[in-house]
């Protein structure tokens, strides 16, 4: 059977924690006719508990351990697909060479979809902080704050499109498929299955 993974459509929610992204995902992807897949979940569900996987290895080992998990997300998934990307997963705090090749496969894969909930980034910082905190897992709402700040910074050039996730779901995930069918899609790379392999080569092999 041929493999049609190449030609299928991935959009990438990308964004700071607590923006929304697995909740408008969850929406949008039926209303495009995709599947959605959430790289959290999987590698809860695929390894352990992230925080837990954190606290008995390190960051660098949850970054390395997390782009495999989007490879083998990624190679599974032969149909459309919305994709929720972890908060941290093209930020450059550690693990520097991985992140590039995250970066470099999320761009030649499809599009990128960053969620704030305000285009005001104080604002947003202050809604997300508070998100963060009401999760209940000892975070601290400075610290969510500044973390926010600094990686939206990373993730705007980085966004084809950008959308407010204030809205109820399908508000907001009406307005992200309308951006998406307006955006010029460039020509296809080549080989696009080629550039992924080359990237987790880079970093795995």
């Amino acid at each position: 059977m041929q493999d049609n993974r190449p030609s299928s459509e991935r959009v990438f929610l990308i964004g700071p924690g607590g923006v929304g992204k697995t909740t408008t995902g969850r929406v949008l992807a039926p209303r495009l006719g995709y599947v959605f897949l959430d790289l959290d979940d999987y590698f809860c569900e695929t390894v352990e508990n992230i925080r837990t996987f954190i606290s008995r290895f390190g960051y660098r080992d949850y970054v390395t351990q997390n782009a495999r998990c989007f490879h083998e997300m990624i190679a599974a998934c032969d149909t459309d697909a919305v994709i929720a990307l972890s908060s941290g997963f093209l930020i450059v705090e550690t693990a520097a060479d991985v992140v590039q090749a995250n970066r470099e496969a999320v761009r030649s894969l499809g599009p990128t979809a960053l969620l704030v909930p305000s285009h005001d980034h104080d604002a947003a910082a202050e809604i997300v902080a508070r998100r963060q905190v009401g999760r209940g897992f000892g975070l601290v709402e400075d610290s969510e704050r500044q973390k926010f700040l600094e990686r939206i910074a990373v993730y705007e050039p980085f966004a084809d499109i950008v959308e407010t996730s204030q809205d109820a779901p399908g508000e907001i995930a009406e307005r992200v498929a309308k951006k998406l069918s307006g955006l010029s899609r460039p020509t296809p790379p080549s080989d696009p299955e080629e550039r992924l392999h080359a990237g987790k080569a880079r970093v795995f092999e």
